[in-house]
C-alpha cells in the first residue's frame, strides 16, 4: 500500500496543517526512520527536550504522535507519511513504542468485534417510547411554527424577504433546533445565502433560489404530516431530512453491501460548529453511489477512511431512505485502485433523467451526485468575454459548471480531451469533485482551493 503526496495532504484537518506537514517532510529533520509492512515510524525534534515519536499505519490510514497538537493527523504525522511517499522507508524491526501502538490498535479492533457479537443489553421499552413520543410532540410543534412562518413570508412577497437581516432567519432556525428538527434549521439558515444579489455563473437568480428553498421547506413540512401515506423507506428519507438520527440498532439490522468501492473524493464543510467530512464512493461491481459522512469538533480526530484514489474492499451499510445514498463503512480494508474508467458513469441525458427521478421521489433534494462518461469541457452558448459561461457535455446534452477556483486546474488536466467526471448537481450547475483522464483519477482536495490531486498508481 502506498499513498501519493496529494492523498496524504488530503488527510490534513485544515489548510494550515497541510502547509505545516509539508514543512516537516524533510528527511534531514527525522531520525530513527523505519517501516514494517504498512506501519512507518520516526522521531523528530520539537520544542521539548526529547524528540517527538511519530507512527502511522498507511493502511488505515491512522497515526499517533507524542507532540501536544490537538489536530489529527498532526503536522508530524503528515510529514512522516510525506517522507515515505517521496522515498519508501527501509524495512526494520519496529521500536517498542511503535510496536506497542500497533498492538493497542489490534486489541481495540478485536474488542470492537467482540462487542459487536455480544447480545444487546435489554432496552427499557417504556422509557424509550416516552422519549420518542416527547420528541414527536416537539417536532410537531416546530413544524406548526415553521408552516406559519413560511406562510407569512409568502404573504409579504419575496422582495420583502430579501431585505431581512440574517438574524431574522437565525431566530426561526434556533426555534427549530429547540424543536429537535436540525435538518430544517440548516435549510432555514441557508435562505439568506439564496437571496444574495450577485449569483456566480451557474447559480440561479436570487428570487428563483429563494423561492426554491422556501418551496423545499414547505414540501418537507407537508411530507412529515403524511408519513402514513409513504412507504417505510420514503418515510425514513423524510425523517432524515428533518433531522431524525438513525439509531445504532437500525443500522445493525441493515444488510451489507459488499463491493470494491472506489473512493472518488473527500469534502470537508463546517456545519453548526462541527466539521463534516464526506467521502464519496462508487461500487465497481454494482455501480451504486455511497456518501459516508462523519462529524467532529474542529481539529478533532475523525475516523480513518481510505484516501481519494484508493479502493475500499469490503462492505457498506446504507441508511434507510429512498433513494439510498447515505451509508457507513463496515468491515473492509483500503487497497490500491486499478486504473480504468469511472465506475457507473453515464451520458449527460441519462444523468439528467436520474436527477429528475430523484426529485420525483424526494423533491426537497438540494444536490445529487452524478457521474458522466466521455465528456468535454468548453464554453456554452451565450458565453461572452465579460461573463464566460463554462460547461461540459457530450452528444446528448450539456451542463453549466458552477464557479470554482479549481476549474482552471481541472481544465488543464482534461486538456481538451474526453474525460469522465464526478460532481454534485443542483438543477442549475455542476460542482466537479473529480475527473478520470487516461485511466487516472484526479480529485479536488477536500479543503485547499488550489491544487488538484492524482490517484495512486
Amino acid at each position: 500500500m502506498s499513498l501519493t503526496s496529494a492523498q496524504i495532504l488530503d488527510l490534513a484537518p485544515d489548510a494550515p496543517s497541510r502547509k505545516a506537514g509539508q514543512d516537516q517532510a524533510k528527511p534531514a529533520k527525522w531520525s530513527a526512520l523505519g517501516r514494517s509492512g504498512e506501519m512507518i515510524w520516526g522521531e523528530i525534534k520539537g520544542s521539548g527536550a526529547s524528540p517527538y515519536r511519530t507512527v502511522a499505519d498507511l493502511a488505515g490510514p491512522a497515526s499517533k504522535c507524542t507532540c501536544p497538537s490537538r489536530k489529527f493527523p498532526c503536522k508530524h504525522a503528515l510529514g512522516l507519511m510525506l517522507v515515505d511517499a517521496a522515498a519508501r522507508l527501509p524495512e526494520a524491526e519496529p521500536p517498542d513504542w511503535a510496536a506497542a501502538w500497533a498492538k493497542t490498535r489490534e486489541t481495540r479492533a478485536t474488542a470492537a468485534e467482540t462487542r459487536a457479537r455480544e447480545p444487546a443489553k435489554p432496552v427499557d421499552e417504556k422509557a424509550q417510547a416516552k422519549r420518542r413520543q416527547a420528541r414527536e410532540e416537539r417536532v410537531a410543534a416546530a413544524l406548526d411554527e415553521l408552516d406559519l412562518w413560511l406562510r407569512d413570508l409568502m404573504r409579504r412577497g419575496l422582495a420583502g424577504v430579501r431585505s431581512e437581516p440574517y438574524a431574522f432567519f437565525d431566530r426561526m432556525a434556533g426555534r427549530l433546533v429547540d424543536g429537535q428538527a436540525p435538518g430544517l434549521a440548516r435549510r432555514v439558515r441557508a435562505l439568506p445565502g439564496f437571496a444574495a444579489a450577485a449569483p456566480p455563473a451557474g447559480a440561479p437568480r436570487p428570487e428563483e433560489a429563494l423561492a426554491l428553498g422556501i418551496g423545499r421547506l414547505a414540501l418537507l413540512v407537508g411530507a412529515m404530516r403524511r408519513l402514513d401515506c409513504l412507504t417505510p423507506e420514503q418515510a425514513a428519507a423524510v425523517r432524515a431530512a428533518v433531522g431524525y438520527p438513525v439509531t445504532a440498532e437500525e443500522m445493525a439490522a441493515r444488510p451489507d453491501a459488499a463491493d470494491a468501492w472506489a473512493v472518488l473524493a473527500h469534502a470537508v464543510e463546517d456545519e453548526d460548529k462541527l466539521t463534516a467530512r464526506t467521502v464519496w464512493l462508487a461500487g465497481r461491481g454494482s455501480g451504486a453511489l455511497a456518501q459516508v459522512v462523519d462529524y467532529g469538533a474542529p481539529g478533532s480526530p475523525l475516523p480513518p477512511v481510505p484516501a481519494a484514489g484508493q479502493d475500499f474492499s469490503g462492505a457498506l451499510a446504507f441508511q434507510p431512505g429512498e433513494p439510498p445514498l447515505r451509508a457507513i463503512l463496515r468491515e473492509g480494508r483500503a487497497a490500491p485502485s486499478p486504473a480504468g474508467p469511472l465506475a457507473g458513469a453515464t451520458t449527460v441525458a441519462a444523468a439528467l433523467d436520474g436527477f429528475a427521478d430523484v426529485l420525483a421521489r424526494a423533491p426537497w433534494t438540494e444536490r445529487w451526485p452524478v457521474r458522466l462518461a466521455g465528456i468535454r469541457f468548453g464554453h456554452l452558448a451565450g458565453s461572452t468575454p465579460e461573463r464566460p459561461l463554462l460547461g461540459l457535455g457530450d452528444e446528448t446534452g450539456s451542463l453549466v459548471l458552477r464557479a470554482d477556483p479549481r476549474l482552471p486546474a481541472l481544465l488543464a488536466v482534461a486538456a481538451g480531451e474526453r474525460v469522465d467526471v464526478f460532481g454534485l448537481y443542483d438543477g442549475f450547475g455542476l460542482n466537479v469533485l473529480a475527473l478520470v483522464a487516461q485511466g487516472c483519477l484526479y480529485a479536488v482536495p477536500a479543503q485547499d482551493s488550489q491544487p488538484i490531486l492524482m490517484r495512486a498508481a
